[in-house]
């Protein structure tokens, strides 16, 4: 039986569209309507406010620009994309203009319901205006929704919420182990058998990708990690005042992500903040590898595609890290969203920059580190791109151009790839988007964000000479030389560098040695502003390897997870070419280096990058194990029921410094804010009029984690120095508070 697809809904009749719309409004205010009356039915406030704050804004808006035939993977990105634009703008605007009504409380839920209300009425009527003719709607077979492979892909994610439930409750880490051996099967699968049929490739992407992250962000009932108890504080206060007061010095209250989206999610959905941080923006954030999957697509092809987007899945920086910080989980959304649309070729022009200053601002107002990441992208992107175009550039136009010109690439005339056409980065887009970047945060949060970019610029240019290659100033060779705990850590480290290998052979074999790859009879044409974006993240890849204090402002691993949004495909363009470099000049009787045992190969390689990077195989074999999801031995920023409860009472009594070693300090910013201070090294250093907060982990062993002042390296050290002569204000049985 066929059904109307519902992904593209915006392709609908009218009426019909404009129906489905309303009524999930009028639903939402039901709802309303229902909690004032005290009839509250669980969970359905809030499934209605999340499906209303990611859908209905966005469908509007894509009814307004008449974005129709996009197929379900475009059309539900770009949809979600345009309505968390709507809601971090639309929360801007009201913060700003709405005091000047005297309206002091903006961000609260009944001015946010009327003014969504009004965009939603205000939309509706442009949509019937500009679009009431179109009526195209694509259909959905229920023989394949309700299939063997669909039901079992659909399983995933409630297997991991069911998992992180034993972990939390029982610390039973059975079915998290189990789960992620089920993981690590399916590229394998995807190569040797045809059980999951191609067109159901993305949402297998979708289902793996929210497994994964759900399998670590439901870990404790509360938020866990560094930056993220930061983010919670910023966003609570915004809740606890109804307005935003964007004079606070700091960094994450200059991003919309945090101060705006956070929330208007909390409000909308009724749900407190630290479940938006634990459900809603993993939820957003699994749409990335969707997105790198619908790249790489438009480039190459099915097969392709999925392993390409499973590799940026399987890296542990995707659910562990990333996890922690939320504002940059929202700006790698809209940078695959920019992406996607550089490489859209079939779009009308004037659609297109629309969305790409919309999504561009979004990103500018989300994560400042990203933002300025992708400034240097656009900057020196382009810079490849005139070269390649400019003629009186000379030799070294001819020396680079080859990788761009489709004829020199070993096409046929008469070949032109899908994606072919006029340049969408162009100087006017690059100069808009670094003029918003940059004047947003000169004006917002006292300009903190253009601060730390100039201090870091200082710190760089004072070290490049003394600092290059330099392990001890650049942190990710520091990484890259360090030596692995175990022989099976070094085994996961080599595991890596392979992947990385390929990644640059993939690269170089399209520089250095142009020609079509086929597979199937199916060609693979790499856009040529993408592939300049992909030698740009190259180099930047590597700069964090080699440059001082370049890779550690964001993190080693997130500028290496940052740079596979372009580098990703490669890794599979690498592993095909390898095994046509071994076809030509190795001969064997047994084994055939063709391409589809290459799509055989990347499956049992991804599987064993999956079991290395989520840790199940030091959890299995115990040796060091490393996932926080899947042992309870690591000591880390995760908090138990007890350490909350102390931290909830210190929150409400407390008005001195509050001092705690370093995973439980992280824990207590997001209570306290800047009260909350590191424990220092040296017991003398502790103000007297202060309070000593102890975690579960310091009261069973009496040893605190903290910084070496003078190495910057994490020690343990005994607490007793610490509390001697200070006496117990607070005791849960897991939790003590010192004064």
């Amino acid at each position: 039986m066929q059904i109307k697809n519902f992904f593209t809904i915006n392709d609908w009749p009218i009426f019909q569209f404009l129906g489905t719309v309303l009524g999930v409004q009028c639903l939402l205010w039901l709802m309303l309507l229902l909690d004032a009356n005290g009839t509250t039915i669980p969970l359905l406030r809030q499934i209605v406010g999340v499906v209303y704050l990611l859908f209905v804004p966005g469908l509007l808006l894509m009814r307004v620009l008449k974005m129709h035939r996009l197929g379900s993977v475009e059309t539900l990105l770009f949809t979600i994309g345009l309505s968390l634009v709507t809601s971090m703008f639309l929360g801007f605007v009201m913060n700003t203009i709405f005091p000047v009504l005297d309206v002091l409380n903006p961000i609260a839920e009944m001015p946010l319901m009327i003014s969504l209300t009004i965009f939603v009425l205000i939309a509706s009527v442009l949509a019937y205006l500009q679009d009431r003719d179109y009526a195209d709607p694509s259909t959905l077979d229920t023989d394949e929704i309700f299939s063997l492979p669909t039901v079992l892909l659909s399983l995933l994610p409630f297997i991991s919420i069911f998992g992180t439930f034993l972990m939390n409750n029982e610390h039973i880490n059975l079915l998290l182990v189990a789960l992620l051996l089920v993981l690590a099967l399916i590229p394998v699968i995807v190569g040797f058998k045809s059980f999951i049929p191609e067109t159901h490739y993305p949402y297998a992407i979708f289902m793996v990708a929210l497994a994964l992250l759900l399998h670590t962000s439901l870990i404790s009932m509360h938020v866990w990690g560094w930056d993220i108890n930061q983010e919670l504080y910023i966003s609570n206060l915004v809740i606890q005042n109804s307005a935003w007061d964007f004079s606070i010095y700091s960094n994450i209250n200059a991003m919309l992500s945090i101060v705006m989206l956070v929330p208007i999610f909390s409000i909308i959905a009724e749900t407190s903040a630290v479940w938006v941080f634990k459900i809603i923006y993993p939820l957003i954030f699994s749409l990335v590898g969707l997105g790198i999957y619908a790249i790489a697509k438009k480039q190459s092809y099915n097969k392709i595609a999925f392993y390409a987007s499973f590799f940026f899945i399987s890296l542990f920086v995707y659910y562990t890290e990333m996890l922690q910080v939320s504002r940059q989980e929202i700006a790698e959304f809209f940078l695959v969203l920019i992406m996607l649309l550089i490489i859209n070729k079939d779009l009308f022009k004037i659609k297109k920059y629309v969305l790409l200053i919309v999504f561009s601002f979004a990103l500018a107002t989300s994560h400042y580190g990203l933002s300025y990441m992708f400034m240097l992208m656009l900057f020196f992107a382009l810079l490849i791109l005139v070269i390649s175009e400019v003629g009186s550039l000379g030799n070294l136009r001819h020396a680079i151009r080859k990788q761009f010109d489709w004829e020199k690439r070993g096409y046929a005339p008469n070949f032109a790839p899908r994606h072919a056409g006029e340049r969408t980065v162009t100087i006017d887009y690059v100069m808009v988007f670094a003029i918003f970047a940059l004047g947003w945060y000169l004006f917002i949060s006292s300009s903190s964000a253009l601060n730390s970019i100039t201090d870091l610029f200082i710190q760089f240019s004072n070290n490049l000479v003394t600092g290059f290659m330099n392990s001890e100033a650049t942190q990710g060779l520091s990484i890259v030389v360090t030596q692995a705990t175990t022989p099976l850590h070094s085994i996961g480290k080599y595991i890596q560098f392979v992947s990385q290998f390929f990644i640059m052979f993939g690269i170089f074999s399209l520089l250095f040695r142009p020609q079509k790859m086929e597979l199937g009879g199916e060609y693979v044409a790499v856009d040529r502003e993408y592939f300049s974006f992909a030698l740009v993240n190259l180099v930047l890849a590597v700069g964090g390897v080699v440059l001082p204090y370049f890779s550690s402002a964001l993190n080693t691993t997130r500028l290496y997870q940052i740079t596979l949004i372009c580098l990703a495909p490669f890794f599979v363009f690498g592993v095909i070419e390898m095994f046509g470099v071994f076809d030509r000049f190795v001969r064997v009787s047994w084994y055939r280096f063709n391409s589809e045992n290459a799509i055989k190969a990347l499956g049992a390689f991804l599987c064993i990058f999956l079991l290395f990077n989520s840790g199940v195989i030091y959890t299995i074999t115990q040796d060091s194990p490393t996932s926080i999801a899947l042992t309870d031995s690591v000591d880390y920023p995760r908090f138990s029921p007890l350490e909350i409860a102390g931290a909830n009472w210190l929150q409400q009594v407390g008005n001195r410094t509050i001092y705690a070693d370093i995973p439980r300090a992280t824990m207590l910013e997001g209570f306290s804010g800047t009260l909350a201070r590191k424990m220092p090294d040296q017991p003398n250093l502790l103000r007297k009029s202060s309070y000593i907060f102890f975690g579960e982990t310091n009261v069973r062993t009496t040893a605190l984690t903290l910084v070496n002042a003078v190495t910057a390296e994490s020690v343990s050290a005994s607490a007793l120095p610490y509390i001697a002569n200070r006496g117990i204000i607070y005791d849960n049985g897991k939790t003590r508070v010192y004064t």
